[in-house]
């Protein structure tokens, strides 16, 4: 009986963190509540692989989606039950990329996101104390740009037109 619940447990658990159905979001300011139009919204599902203690990740399914004239989105979803929570990534140029899992500047746990119908991305402008370089950092670790950065290049294009330059000068300051 203990193993029929622990086996039930077990697949419950299993269900739960592989399935992700579609949603639709919405992308806004988070000063004035004004939608984002052409925020780029990078969606990464990966999938654990590897022994106990010496795993890594691979990328199962990329999507990036364009925020419409209402900074409406709608993801896809996946139907896996090996795969891993999406990480969401949106970026615009002259906001911080907002991340699914951490917030910039400070790299502090997000909290308050959910995958489900109806999420809310509050993208804050990007202010002057804040640091590009740090915030490139940010992005490639926030969107896993090192895992298949072919699946990325919409994404990678947008960025780097919207801050490649203001980090090579911000660099070039720091060395003077």
């Amino acid at each position: 009986m203990l193993l029929k619940c622990l086996i039930c447990a077990f697949a419950l658990v299993l269900i739960n963190t592989g399935c992700y159905a579609e949603i639709t979001g919405k992308v806004i300011d988070a000063e004035t509540g004004l939608p984002i139009e052409g925020a780029i919204v990078l969606v990464e599902w990966t999938v654990t692989k590897g022994l106990p203690g010496m795993t890594y990740h691979e990328s199962y399914k990329v999507a990036e989606i364009v925020t419409d004239n209402e900074g409406k989105v709608t993801i896809s979803g996946v139907s896996n039950l090996l795969i891993n929570p999406p990480d969401v990534t949106v970026y615009k140029n002259g906001y911080v990329a907002w991340n699914s899992n951490f917030i910039f500047p400070g790299y502090k746990k997000r909290a308050d996101f959910k995958w489900q119908n109806g999420a809310v991305f509050k993208l804050e402008k990007f202010k002057a104390q804040y640091s590009f370089i740090e915030h490139q950092s940010f992005i490639g670790e926030a969107a896993h740009i090192g895992l298949s950065p072919d699946k990325k290049q919409l994404f990678l294009r947008v960025y780097n037109e919207g801050e490649r330059d203001k980090v090579i000068k911000e660099r070039q300051r720091r060395t003077n």
